[in-house]
């Protein structure tokens, strides 16, 4: 019965969310421990009907959109300077680790690929709660790492799409259709920025003014997720975009406000654990002890990446070596964007069920390291005067 499954698997989401807040680490990791609980992995009270996979197809839908209204295009370019260095050299440092990996461990192209991929994003939602909580997240440290996770966000979204469709067994990967997808995804940003630029206030004055406006909030996701697939994008692109299209400026304040409310209620009390819940179906336990040289070595491509590349860039930028170390550990806060992008890469075969387990044992471990470098670190960070940023 699927209310009972329901029933049954919110339940144990709501006690681990409580029992990991209880413990200072991130709730989503209590919902995905709920589902190797609840799930076929342990206690096997709740399978993955396909009543559950469109509830987390869903989520994934909602997650994206709250993370594009959480996205300040006026802070991104408020910090850009130090970002662009930060995010390029994390990019960096991360695809050569990927390829590095894929050489020792005789993986294929595609799979080195969609690594590379999931390896680089930081989740931006951890890296705020982790700053919040450490009582630094005004500081110019909090405020690089999160202008860094959005452009990054942005980059391996568009690179994913682009990537997801030439890496069907059957596509021809090509200089052609490669820069075909590029100018597609490139336009497609375009126009929709261009249209909520100059006309959204004709929007606004039509279908939000006067009401509380969530439906039609919803309405403009959900089209530019289906213009997105019309196009030969993943939905989620259009999701996230939406989320930046309707950015703050645009709306009384109040009217944002309940917007973003009510996408965070629905995402993040409902729809988002149920999809990390049944992330959680899929794993493959024996994959960490099978493969243990292998786990370790994606986990250090990850640390080294964020701590050395995007630390090494923050320190160039004239940050002090604690501020640098911050960014470097900030950049390390992972769970959101890089498991969905990894369920995906999944669902599609580009990546195995023992590489899908080893992806999220990385994010839980690199998200511990870095809520706790930045607790040791805090006081430093709250003593270092802020500079200007540097031109």
């Amino acid at each position: 019965m699927f209310l009972l499954d329901l029933l049954i698997l919110l339940s144990f989401v709501w006690i681990f969310r409580k029992l990991f807040h209880a413990i200072k680490l991130p709730p989503l990791f209590g919902e995905i421990f709920a589902g190797v609980m609840a799930g076929p992995i342990i206690l096997g009270l709740v399978h993955e009907t396909e009543a559950m996979k469109i509830l987390a197809e869903l989520g994934i839908f909602f997650l994206m959109f709250h993370s594009g209204l959480e996205s300040e295009p006026e802070d991104i370019f408020k910090n850009s300077k130090n970002a662009i260095f930060v995010t390029f050299s994390n990019l960096i440092l991360t695809v050569l680790g990927s390829i590095l990996l894929g050489w020792i461990f005789n993986l294929d192209t595609r799979t080195t690929i969609f690594l590379s991929l999931i390896l680089s994003v930081t989740a931006v939602t951890i890296a705020t709660r982790v700053f919040k909580d450490a009582k630094i997240s005004r500081s110019k440290v909090a405020n690089t790492v999160k202008a860094s996770a959005v452009m990054t966000e942005v980059l391996i979204l568009a690179a994913f799409s682009i990537f997801l469709d030439l890496g069907k067994p059957e596509a021809v990967f090509d200089l052609k259709s490669l820069l075909f997808d590029l100018l597609k995804f490139a336009s497609y940003f375009a126009v929709v920025f261009y249209v909520g630029h100059h006309y959204f206030k004709y929007l606004y004055r039509f279908f939000y003014k006067g009401n509380k406006g969530f439906t039609f909030s919803v309405i403009i996701a959900l089209t530019l997720g289906v213009i997105a697939e019309a196009i030969g994008l993943h939905f989620i692109i259009g999701a996230f975009l939406a989320g930046l299209f309707l950015h703050q400026e645009l709306f009384e304040e109040s009217v944002f406000k309940k917007i973003e409310d009510r996408t965070f209620g629905i995402s993040y009390s409902f729809l988002a654990p149920i999809f990390f819940a049944t992330l959680a179906f899929h794993l493959n336990f024996s994959a960490i002890f099978v493969a243990p040289i292998f786990a370790i070595s994606v986990l250090l491509v990850v640390i080294a990446a964020k701590i050395i590349g995007s630390g090494l860039a923050a320190h160039f930028r004239g940050l002090s070596k604690y501020e640098a170390l911050g960014i470097g550990l900030g950049m390390n806060s992972r769970g959101a964007v890089d498991l969905i992008i990894a369920s995906i890469a999944l669902q599609t075969n580009l990546i195995s069920q023992e590489i899908f387990s080893i992806l999220v044992f990385v994010s839980f471990i690199s998200t511990f390291i870095s809520i706790m470098g930045i607790k040791i670190i805090g006081e430093k960070l709250k003593k270092n005067p802020l500079k200007k940023e540097t031109s």
